[in-house]
């Protein structure tokens, strides 16, 4: 591992060529390093007891960064109790499942996960080891949920939780959480706006009376995501061609969206004052702008035109909604919105009963 070497008066730490030549990855305490034949060979490192310890796990392709993580929570129960994972409680599992899904998963993932599992599943099976659960109490749990109202994507998470501790903390059991069932999810987008309406939502975003506000949902009038304006930089609007960039980071389907801008909004940024560097809607001390202050925002638009239950992400509902339809093709809708799938943008397609008979009657209008 180290030496630790004194001169004059200062300590020096040698690391073996071995560390020096490890590399990291995304697990916790998980390293590799390419043996003489060019596959990975890899290591665990963890502290027992102040102890350090440096362990080889095993080679490709029997083992991956995954199951190197796995085997080095058991390395370090041997060493302190001897405790196999089969005999540990579900809060200490869904701790370990944690700590090995956090590196690869996006930071809400977390706070969401832990939430869910604190609310509905700790106080029924946080005590209990794999082997005394009972799954139909789980599915008693998901149940009840739905008898309360709770919407099935919520109810989806009690099983992905479950599922996901038996698929990587308990590979050698049978993952009775796969016996959960729940309703299948539907994920059409059920969104209603009259013109009237939306007519009016548009004049109070665009005649708002702090430019700033008008700028950001200007924006999101062009069937961009909260998110992306809240990161969208000058360097990524082109006044002079308008157009804007929507990097790829930032973007839903990871990939850079070019968006055009329409007249109104160019001159608005004008009116803003365009600089060269720097988030175009800012924050205390230029930082990004804080989400709840959009909520504030949006608020005062929503309340102001009488559509107090409109949720800021309906915005780009309505953009759908309305081109959809006004006669837009699915294709068209799916280059504004910055869909990478055209079944994505088929959820928006809730006609109204007008634009089917209008629909009707053009076709019959075109064959007679």
């Amino acid at each position: 591992m180290y030496i630790k070497v004194y001169i004059n008066g200062y300590i020096f730490f040698i690391y073996t060529l071995e560390e020096r030549l490890m590399l990291k990855t995304r697990y916790e305490g998980v390293s590799y390093k390419i043996n003489r034949r060019g596959i990975k060979s890899f290591y665990a490192r963890f502290k027992v007891n102040n102890k350090a310890y440096l362990r080889k796990i095993g080679d490709e392709p029997d083992i991956n960064a995954r199951v190197a993580s796995q085997m080095r929570f058991d390395m370090i129960d041997e060493i302190k109790r001897g405790v196999k994972r089969e005999a540990k409680s579900f809060d200490e599992l869904f701790e370990e499942y944690i700590v090995l899904r956090s590196p690869t998963l996006n930071s809400g993932w977390e706070k969401q996960t832990r939430n869910t599992y604190n609310k509905y599943l700790k106080d029924v099976i946080g005590a209990l080891t794999p082997g005394k659960l009972d799954i139909l109490d789980v599915q008693k749990i998901m149940n009840k949920m739905l008898d309360d109202g709770k919407k099935p994507s919520t109810v989806k998470q009690i099983k992905v939780i479950v599922v996901g501790i038996y698929t990587h903390m308990l590979p050698k059991m049978e993952n009775v959480g796969r016996q959960l069932s729940y309703p299948k999810l539907d994920n059409k987008v059920y969104f209603e706006i009259s013109n009237e309406d939306a007519s009016r939502l548009y004049r109070e975003i665009v005649e708002f009376e702090e430019i700033k506000w008008r700028v950001f949902f200007s924006f999101l009038l062009h069937g961009r995501r909260r998110g992306e304006i809240m990161k969208l930089r000058w360097e990524d609007v082109h006044i002079d061609e308008g157009w804007f960039e929507v990097r790829a980071e930032n973007s839903k389907s990871k990939r850079m969206i070019k968006s055009p801008m329409m007249p109104f909004l160019v001159e608005m940024l004008k009116e803003y004052g365009v600089k060269k560097s720097g988030y175009v809607v800012t924050g205390r001390f230029e930082n990004m702008v804080s989400k709840s202050s959009v909520d504030y925002a949006w608020n005062k638009i929503k309340y102001a035109v009488g559509l107090k239950k409109m949720r800021l992400h309906d915005l780009r509902h309505m953009i759908g909604y309305i081109a959809i339809n006004n006669g837009f093709s699915l294709e068209q809708i799916a280059q504004v919105l910055g869909h990478t799938n055209i079944a994505t943008t088929k959820r928006y397609a809730t006609m109204s009963d007008t634009t089917a008979e209008t629909t009707l009657k053009s076709i019959l209008e075109t064959i007679n």
